[in-house]
C-alpha cells in the first residue's frame, strides 16, 4: 500500500507500473492475495468489493494488472533461489515445483510457462551478472 502511494502522483509510464507492481504483486491468480480492491489512500475496500465480512475482495486471473503478475511470480522465483540471512537457497528443481503446483492458484498460468520456457535465458543472464 505504502509503495503504491508513492508513485500516486504518475509522472511517467515507469511511474505507473511501478504503482502496479507496489499495489498487486502480492495478488493471487485465484483471488486469494492481497491487498484486493483498496483505496491506497485510506486501505478500505472500494465501494462495492467488500466481502461479507467487509474485507476487500481480492483481485483475481487478468483482473490483476500484467505487471503485478510478472513481478508476482519473478519475486517468488528469485526470493526462493537465492540465499537470504533467514534461510538457504532452495535447489531449483524445488523452486520449479512448488512454482509449478501453483499454476493457476497463486501464478498466471501463461506467464509460468513463459518462465518455464525461458530457463536457459534467465540462466544465461545469472551467469553473466553473478555476483562477485
Amino acid at each position: 500500500l505504502f509503495g503504491a502511494q508513492l508513485f500516486q502522483d504518475n509522472q511517467s509510464e515507469f511511474d505507473e507500473a511501478s504503482a502496479q507492481v507496489a499495489l498487486n504483486h502480492h495478488e493471487w491468480w485465484n483471488g486469494e492475495g492481497y491487498p484486493g480492491y483498496i483505496d491506497i489512500l485510506t486501505g478500505e475496500p472500494l465501494p462495492g468489493y467488500e466481502d461479507e465480512d467487509g474485507k476487500p475482495k481480492g483481485k483475481k486471473g487478468e483482473e490483476i494488472p500484467i505487471f503485478g503478475r510478472i513481478v508476482s511470480l519473478t519475486d517468488v522465483y528469485d526470493a526462493l533461489c537465492s540465499a537470504r540471512v533467514y534461510k538457504e537457497a532452495w535447489d531449483e528443481e524445488k523452486v520449479l515445483t512448488v512454482i509449478r503446483e501453483n499454476s493457476g492458484k497463486q501464478f498466471d498460468p501463461e506467464l509460468v510457462d513463459i518462465l518455464f520456457e525461458s530457463l536457459d535465458i534467465i540462466h544465461a543472464i545469472g551467469r553473466r551478472y553473478a555476483e562477485r
